[in-house]
């Protein structure tokens, strides 16, 4: 079988399957064909998994005569514009062409057969994942006769099967984005609830009600931290981005490990044109309105952000080598949003030190440094190469402030964040129909924890309702975070007929280094008794001491497997289908062989994860006007590795064990006094966590049906149904305590709070709090979409979603960024009980996101203002998310004391209100010559300055049988609301 060599070739055409051919050509060495070969007949063998499309995308078409009869030996030649780079296929004997792996730009695609007319066509944009549908129609006559039409694919993409949107770079450099925070663009996607984060922090997104499961990547390499749900291993600025593909229902075989969404960045890369860009942006204290939460009598803290940027691409070796390279630097002053309500009177008598309130603000200046490096360059016809590396460091002095424990400057610790990311893809087309692309990613992320230069001495003192200060107390958190992963990504494709068949491996190695907190903090029940502490009158006048002693550092080690087969099989030229498996093993961390409970000593790995997936996308019409989408498919989640972790430092062992006394106990400090170990007499606390031995992969089914219409070529209407069911959510619950035959009066079983043989399932142990896969949950979404492409200077994307989410899978904050949910269930007898609205439940959700870029004619006066002008607007408006309602006793006296509610109140049953805010964003642009250009803009986070609450205080006190002791209030008081109006000046220079 030959290869067509160009569009020109004089040689009568191949008829082949699909002939693939990058130029420029050069030979291929026969071992690299080798290796590869039986790289993908091992792979045929067993399931597969990649990410073959993550990164790039794919072009696919049938080509036909005027009667409608499928053409095969057609050459068709596709050409990168941006790069210069070409891919030769020919049709197949159904007329089918594919062309997979291709570069994201735009193109312009030649078919050539002889005894026909030349058709071509240009303007063909590809996105990442996206998989474009040209066909052509050959009219009779001489080849040399060439037919020119501009024209971009169907707008309701005919070769689409999954749930998501491709957020472009127009949209990335031109809507409002004041955090500079990437991943706030991930709230612009139907059925995704959460929140922004104002700066460079963990932004809230959650999709198909999933507790934070999204799946983080990098040029289609992973970028998710795997201890708790919600992070990530990488922070990209907008330099370093130049589209994100967000999916998150319809997922193929060659997906996984989330049961969420996929967010997945795209970087840039060199063309054969050098372009570059110079940016400043700017706030200031008076740009810029108040902090809601300041008193009215508080100066306004000054909100000082500088940010400079730029970035900078073209040719090496033009055709075949490209290089770009990016950097910014961000200085940010928090202050704002760290107002210490602690009074100067308050200071004085407690004798603070001079500086503790300073300004009356925590003085967190966030400096941040971040680059980017990237060179792509086509080795041979077929080899292309692609090696980026990343880096992400950010200095927050003083960043631990908690408004609930009403902080000064001597509790504060300093943050430091070093993300490193690198990864390389290799491309490779193995004769005629095959090709293999071959990954390899690391990422590190070091986030220590430091005791800034304004802390006190220690302990660290805290007063409710009047103070915390004295010095740092690192808890919950760890001191020491050090995570860091090596990933190989190889996957195979095989073009056969009408059938694109693709096999591939991902192994990933995860390793973990921790340090436990070790500092003292005293709690006083007022003034008058710390006074009394302090001044030596009586040292023992606290209500608890608490700390950790001990060894508590700890290091392990995870090991992901994923294999997947799929095929992506065109019936005809209006339906698609693609099916396949995928399977996923999840190598937890090894348990500690001394832990005193045996099955702490190991834990299990789950070994049944098999995933079968199955979507259809059907044209209703030739010319793609109306498509339905349809998919299942099992969706399995990695396990988070905080459950090991807090599994092996909270298992009992001796060698690292929590010290939380009252001031009469056996041991107990005199004030200040701390501990250096287990003082003698002390008996080690009996409360212990752990894995249950049972625990599975935590998976759902996720389906959608969507029926899409376009209004025009640029406009669409769609509408979905998306349904995700839930099962093995982990869960925490006490699974020691006996119940003492009494019951609330909403019938909780309640617990005795001694431990003796006849009130504990185990009596060596008090507590045994133990994750569980025994959740469930249930989602259901309908929206309705409206996409208008980017064309005549406007684009847009609007959507409104009607969901309902409800499970049980309480796990809490520990494990889950952000959630409202607590440590634990709340009746260990009964999960049901606990089964209601998720802590993302989101009812109503309303946003729009479009860029207007008003065009007009002439060269008059009017036309020069006229032009030149952009607007880039966001409008986010949804119905809240839910808070919970909580009793302030341990009702059930099952050693959970934070996660009973009043009777007969279910969990997450309040609603935060209304939420609304409008960000905008205006340019001006001044062109220049060619390409160069000056550009002044203006951004508005929050624009009408609308108050949103974020949270409120809903304990309500309760007497021992969960009787509210008075009507509980309809609103409760907020503790916390959203950023107030942000205003943000800048320029930048382009060429």
């Amino acid at each position: 079988m030959e290869l067509a060599e160009s569009a020109n070739d004089s040689r009568p055409p191949v008829y082949s399957e699909i002939a693939q051919v990058e130029v420029p050509q050069r030979s291929r060495p026969t071992m690299i064909r080798a290796f590869l070969t039986g790289l993908l007949s091992l792979a045929l063998a067993g399931s597969a998994y990649a990410q073959s499309q993550a990164t790039d995308g794919s072009i696919e078409g049938t080509v036909v005569d005027t009667s409608g009869g499928v053409l095969p030996g057609v050459t068709v030649t596709l050409t990168n514009i941006a790069t210069g780079t070409e891919r030769i296929v020919v049709s197949n004997d159904s007329g089918l062409y594919r062309a997979p792996l291709l570069r994201l730009g735009t193109y312009r695609i030649k078919a050539e057969l002889s005894g026909f007319k030349s058709l071509e066509r240009t303007g063909v944009t590809l996105s990442a994942g996206q998989a474009a549908v040209v066909n052509f129609e050959l009219p009779v006559g001489g080849v040399q006769e060439v037919v020119q039409v501009s024209a971009e694919p169907p707008i309701a993409e005919p070769g689409k099967i999954d749930f998501g949107r491709t957020i472009t770079t127009t949209e990335f450099k031109n809507l409002p984005l004041v955090s500079r925070n990437t991943f706030n663009f991930g709230l612009l996607q139907p059925n995704v609830t959460g929140y922004e984060d104002v700066e460079f922090g963990a932004t809230r997104v959650n999709a198909n009600g999933s507790q934070m499961r999204t799946n983080y990547q990098i040029d289609g390499s992973s970028a998710t931290q795997k201890n708790r749900a919600g992070l990530r291993m990488f922070q990209p600025s907008e330099i370093m981005v130049q589209e994100v593909k967000v999916t998150s229902s319809g997922f193929a075989p060659e997906f996984g490990q989330t049961t969420g969404m996929v967010y997945n960045v795209i970087t840039p890369s060199g063309t054969n044109q050098l372009h570059g860009d110079g940016s400043y942006r700017f706030r200031r204290k008076d740009f810029s309105a108040r902090p809601f939460t300041l008193s009215a009598t508080a100066p306004t803290p000054d909100t000082h952000v500088d940010d400079v940027a730029g970035t900078l691409g073209g040719p090496i070796v033009r055709d075949r080598f490209h290089f770009f390279v990016g950097y910014e630097y961000l200085k940010h002053d928090l202050s704002a949003d760290r107002v210490i309500t602690v009074t100067p009177a308050t200071a004085t008598t407690l004798g603070l030190s001079s500086g503790a309130l300073g300004n009356g603000v925590v003085p967190a200046i966030q400096t941040v440094n971040m680059f980017v490096g990237k060179a792509d360059y086509q080795m041979n016809r077929a080899n292309r190469f692609s090696g980026r590396w990343s880096v992400f460091n950010n200095q927050t002095p003083e960043n631990s402030f908690d408004r609930n424990l009403l902080p000064t400057r001597e509790t504060q610790y300093d943050f430091q964040d070093r993300m490193d990311n690198a990864g390389v893809q290799l491309t490779t087309t193995i004769g005629n129909a095959m090709l293999n692309e071959f990954r390899f990613a690391y990422g590190r992320r070091n986030n220590p924890l430091v005791q800034s230069a304004a802390a006190g001495p220690g302990p660290s003192v805290t007063i409710p309702g009047v103070a915390s200060f004295n010095g740092v107390r690192y808890a919950p958190n760890t001191p020491v975070f050090l995570e860091s992963y090596e990933q190989v990504v190889d996957n195979a494709s095989w073009i056969r007929g009408r059938h694109d068949l693709k096999v591939g491996l991902d192994v990933e190695l995860i390793h973990d280094e921790r340090g436990a907190d070790t500092t003292a903090l005293y709690t006083f029940p007022d003034v008058a008794s710390y006074l009394a502490a302090k001044n030596g009158t009586n040292r023992f006048g606290y209500t608890r001491f608490d700390q950790n002693v001990g060894n508590g550092s700890l290091t392990y080690d995870q090991r992901y497997w994923s294999f997947f087969a799929q095929d992506d099989f065109r019936l005809s030229a209006q339906f698609k289908l693609l099916f396949g498996v995928r399977y996923d093993l999840f190598k937890v961390p090894s348990g500690d062989p001394t832990a005193p409970l045996a099955i702490s000593q190991s834990f299990r790995t789950d070994k049944n994860n098999v995933a079968p997936r199955a979507g259809v996308a059907w044209s209703l019409d030739p010319e793609s006007r109306t498509v339905v989408r349809a998919s299942t498919g099992l969706m399995y989640e990695t396990p988070l590795g905080a459950f090991y972790e807090n599994a092996r430092l909270q298992n009992g062992n001796p060698r690292f064990l929590p010290v939380s006394v009252p001031p009469t106990g056996v041991g107990a400090p005199a004030f200040p006094g701390t501990l250096s170990s287990l003082p003698p007499g002390v008996v080690p606390s009996k409360s212990i966590l752990t894995v249950a031995s049972d625990f599975n992969t935590q998976y759902a089914w996720l389906s959608n049906l969507q029926v899409e219409r376009a209004l025009s070529n640029d406009l669409s209407v769609a509408a979905a149904y998306v349904n995700s069911t839930g099962r093995n959510l982990p869960l925490a619950l006490n699974v020691n305590a006996m119940p003492t035959g009494a019951t609330l009066p909403d019938g909780r079983p309640i617990y005795s709070s001694t431990v003796t043989p006849s009130t504990r399932t185990d009596p060596n142990f008090d507590v045994i709090r133990q994750i569980q896969s025994i959740g469930r949950a249930q989602y259901n979404a309908l929206t309705i979409s409206v996409t208008k492409r980017q064309s005549h200077g406007f684009l847009m994307n609007a959507f409104y979603t009607l969901a309902k989410a409800k499970d049980n899978g309480v796990i809490g904050s520990d494990y889950v960024v952000g959630s409202i949910d607590r440590s634990g269930i709340s009746d260990p007898s009964n999960p049901t009980r606990d089964y209601s609205y998720t802590a993302w439940n989101q009812t109503h959700t309303f946003v729009l996101s479009t860029v207007f870029a008003p065009i007009g004619s002439g060269n008059g006066v009017g036309a020069m203002l006229g032009n030149n002008n952009q607007v880039g607007v966001v409008v986010q408006a949804n119905s809240g998310l839910p808070y919970n309602i909580r009793s302030n006793r341990d009702l059930n006296l099952d050693g959970v004391t934070d996660a009973d509610r009043p009777n007969s109140v279910a969990r997450n049953s309040g609603t935060l209100g209304a939420f609304a805010t409008i960000d905008l964003r205006y340019s001006r642009f001044v062109p220049l010559s060619g390409a160069r250009r000056v550009e002044a803009f203006a951004e508005l986070k929050n624009l009408l300055n609308r108050k949103n609450n974020r949270a409120v205080n809903s304990v309500v006190a309760t007497d021992t049988l969960g009787n509210p002791v008075a009507p509980i209030p309809s609103e409760f008081p907020v503790t916390n609301v959203y950023e107030a109006r942000q205003f943000q000046l800048g320029f930048k220079v382009s060429f």
